[in-house]
């Protein structure tokens, strides 16, 4: 897929490589305006502007903070049935959904099991696409709350060292995260097993643009430097093979109390959720646990972007 330069008032977002580290900025600040009440909410703007959640995966925190970002800026949210309830279970095609869709919304939010569900949505959407995830492949939204949360809570970006801790394989967050953080000048630890390392194509792009990473499958090794922990659940759900789930499941990073004792006292550990085994909620209660944090700034960020390409 070919992607056109991002554009606040006339684009599809649908990746993180569409963002220059200027828009980026752009949001966080617009963000924080809306948070500190900087700025006025602009409910005349929205009061006849409509989003349309078109998900076919499930979501909770994505799909309601995109419904309560909307509803705080005075716009509505078209209240669609369940997949199985639209034309679609009766064989109309997604081009012409989105089509219709379009017809009565201002925006799409667009959460798809299938890479190139986004593809065919820019195509024939008459209204700007959000991509809200798309198979394995990204979840840039997600991406701009994560980067958000780690300038919030230390200051910058640049000059810390993240260790991203998982399925980096599988993992659209984790995608669109580290195409995010190479538009900043952060070092960056990759932890996976090698069964679960990052894909090629996005080392590439490290390498292309400078940013500086380590692989190693080895957590201890980091944990001592790290500034933030940034972890997911095994992405159990896009492995087609139960045994091999289950062997990747012995090993994979528990990030328990024990281990965060190890870390630096000012550590901040993320986590786009859901969670499962990876991080139990014994650490919920410790200063470094970020993540509940992280999910409300969902809706600042998310109103900071449906108010840029809407406005």
């Amino acid at each position: 897929m070919t992607l056109k330069p991002f554009s606040f008032t006339a684009s599809h977002l649908v990746s993180m490589d569409q963002l220059r580290r200027e828009d980026v900025e752009v949001i966080f600040r617009r963000a924080q305006d809306l948070e500190t009440n900087l700025f006025p909410l602009p409910r005349e703007k929205f009061s006849n502007r409509v989003l349309a959640p078109l998900f076919f995966e499930p979501s909770t925190r994505t799909r309601l903070s995109f419904e309560v970002a909307m509803l705080r800026l005075g716009g509505q949210v078209l209240k669609l049935p369940e997949i199985h309830d639209l034309s679609l279970s009766k064989g109309e095609t997604l081009e012409d959904t989105l089509r219709v869709l379009g017809a009565y919304a201002d925006l799409i939010v667009l959460r798809h099991s299938t890479e190139e569900a986004v593809e065919l949505a820019c195509r024939y959407s008459p209204v700007p696409i959000i991509n809200a995830g798309n198979g394995c492949d990204e979840h840039p939204t997600q991406a701009l709350l994560d980067l958000y949360t780690i300038q919030k809570e230390k200051g910058r970006i640049d000059g810390l060292k993240i260790a991203v801790v998982g399925d980096l394989k599988h993992a659209r967050t984790i995608h669109s995260l580290l195409k995010g953080l190479a538009k900043f000048k952060a070092d960056v630890f990759l932890v996976s097993p090698s069964e679960l390392r990052a894909p090629e194509a996005l080392l590439k792009k490290f390498e292309d643009q400078g940013l500086t990473y380590l692989e190693t499958p080895d957590i201890q090794s980091v944990l001592g430097e790290a500034d933030v922990l940034y972890t997911v659940m095994l992405q159990h759900h896009r492995i087609p093979d139960p045994q091999t789930v289950e062997q990747l499941k012995k090993r994979y990073y528990v990030i328990d109390r024990k281990l965060v004792q190890q870390a630096k006292p000012d550590l901040i550990i993320l986590h786009p959720m859901v969670r499962r085994d990876e991080l139990p909620p014994e650490v919920d209660e410790l200063p470094q646990a970020a993540y509940f944090r992280q999910v409300k700034n969902g809706v600042s960020v998310r109103m900071a972007l449906l108010d840029l390409m809407l406005g």
